[in-house]
């Protein structure tokens, strides 16, 4: 399983934090701390940028020590892209990606390309036309006949 390789642009949690400690919390349970970081974090003038670094600190730093992501990613995936009504952009990007990805991997297409699609439609289009044209060619000579 290939995880998330650390990004120099995020912050680590043991530098940015650990300069800000008020107090020793190395006695605090973990179910201490989380109830500690709710209280913070129902305060109305927290902002989402200094929040956001704080939470990438922690998943980075979550994988680091258990090789394994603290929540379902795929789950994660779809409740964003449906907070965000599915962006057909994104979406598109997203598919890309994926295939891009899984060829990458796997050494092969995850499905036929669309240009042969649509040039396997575009056959299927030029057949059916030249059977109409022979059928009716073979009802234009039993008239004459």
């Amino acid at each position: 399983m290939k995880l998330h390789t650390q990004n120099k642009n995020i912050l680590n949690a043991e530098e940015k934090f650990s300069r800000s400690r008020d107090a020793d919390t190395s006695t605090l349970t973990i179910s201490q701390l989380g109830e500690i970081g709710i209280k913070l974090l129902n305060d109305k003038n927290l902002e989402v940028s200094k929040v956001r670094p704080f939470f990438w600190s922690l998943v980075e730093t979550y994988v680091d020590r258990f090789q394994i992501y603290p929540f379902d990613v795929s789950k994660a995936l779809f409740s964003h892209l449906e907070l965000h009504d599915f962006p057909e952009e994104k979406m598109l990007d997203l598919v890309k990606q994926l295939e891009s990805q899984f060829e990458r991997a796997h050494g092969r297409p995850l499905r036929k390309s669309t240009q042969l699609v649509c040039e396997q439609d575009s056959l299927d289009d030029e057949i059916k036309e030249l059977r109409d044209s022979l059928k009716y060619a073979a009802l234009v000579s039993e008239d004459v006949s």
